[in-house]
């Protein structure tokens, strides 16, 4: 987990997809941005790691719920939390989302699932429960790891013929990542509509043999921020993120 922290969340392809994903929010989620008290919302977040976007929302006022199994990201997620001036808004809980005995005291307006359903034992059931903890009106932003996109990468890698088991870039296909397509299909199934699909990494690393140098941070960020909302592109992207919006009484 702390490898994952590093390699990823710390790195340029982490930085770029907090990005995105604060952007996608901040412009489809109502009330995410504003300042004013009566804006504060309840935010569960679903296997969010060390809490790097736990605190942006803390950071904006809103009340965090950021549940983990894991120990050590919990662990680091208090340690970067520290002594900041919104960490009060931020509670850390050790908990197996999928568990019968995980639930919310009261729905949220907001759930965010972010890279965790795809590790998850049951990735629709975790969809499912998701949603069941959001207030009518209320949003789920849910960012899949891409199995069509990760099928093409090895396509243009020379590694198709390897077998779906042949790591890429000495890294393993995530057991539940999904098509959009599929993801659409799930998301229907409940009282709410898709407000949002953008593509999450279209560009940036795509090949392995592209030095990454050959732009700036600054220069990849800019390219994404081009084509990420757009057909094709938003379904190209290494992650897709969905921002769903429940509507009257949600089905449980």
């Amino acid at each position: 987990m702390v490898k994952l922290e590093k390699n990823v969340y710390a790195s340029l392809k982490g930085t770029i997809r907090l990005e995105l994903l604060s952007r996608d929010i901040s412009e489809y989620c109502a009330h995410f941005s504003g300042s004013r008290p009566e804006h504060c919302l309840t935010v569960l977040d679903v296997g969010g790691g060390s809490g790097r976007f736990a605190r942006l929302c803390a950071e904006k006022g809103h009340k965090v719920t950021l549940c983990d199994i894991s120990k050590e990201m919990l662990s680091l997620a208090a340690s970067a939390n520290g002594g900041a001036d919104y960490a009060h808004g931020i509670e850390l809980l050790e908990a197996d989302f999928l568990d019968k005995t995980f639930g919310v005291a009261e729905s949220v307006d907001l759930v965010l699932m972010h890279g965790s359903a795809e590790w998850m034992a049951d990735p629709q059931a975790a969809i499912k429960k998701a949603i069941s903890c959001i207030k009518p009106g209320g949003y789920l932003s849910l960012l899949i790891f891409n199995k069509d996109r990760s099928m093409l990468k090895r396509g243009i890698n020379g590694l198709l013929l390897e077998g779906e088991q042949a790591p890429l870039r000495n890294k393993l296909t995530p057991p539940g990542a999904a098509s959009p397509h599929d993801i659409c299909d799930v998301l229907a199934k409940y009282k709410g509509r898709i407000v949002l699909q953008s593509g999450i990494r279209i560009f940036q690393g795509f090949f392995r043999q592209v030095d990454q140098g050959l732009l700036t941070p600054e220069q990849w960020l800019e390219q994404e921020l081009q084509y990420y909302r757009q057909k094709p592109f938003s379904s190209l992207g290494e992650h897709t993120h969905f921002i769903w919006q429940a509507d009257g009484a949600c089905s449980k």
